[in-house]
């Protein structure tokens, strides 16, 4: 039984580093700028509008 542990242990660690290092390593690689951050942020806030006709839409648009 003690050898069966100890054969587990390795393979653990490994699974456990993988789990650990892997998406780390696609943060480093791939960081988030502020830049994209605030785009995204930006787009989540607009809410649009329902608009019944284009005479409508045309209005709105001026008003903004």
């Amino acid at each position: 039984m003690s050898t069966w542990f100890w054969l587990n242990i390795p393979v653990g660690l490994l699974l456990f580093s993988a789990m650990v290092g892997i998406p780390l390593w696609l943060v480093i690689k791939h960081p988030d700028s502020g830049q994209e951050a605030r785009e995204t942020a930006a787009r989540a806030t607009v809410v649009p509008l329902p608009v019944l006709s284009r005479d409508e839409a045309r209005r709105w648009r001026e008003a903004a």
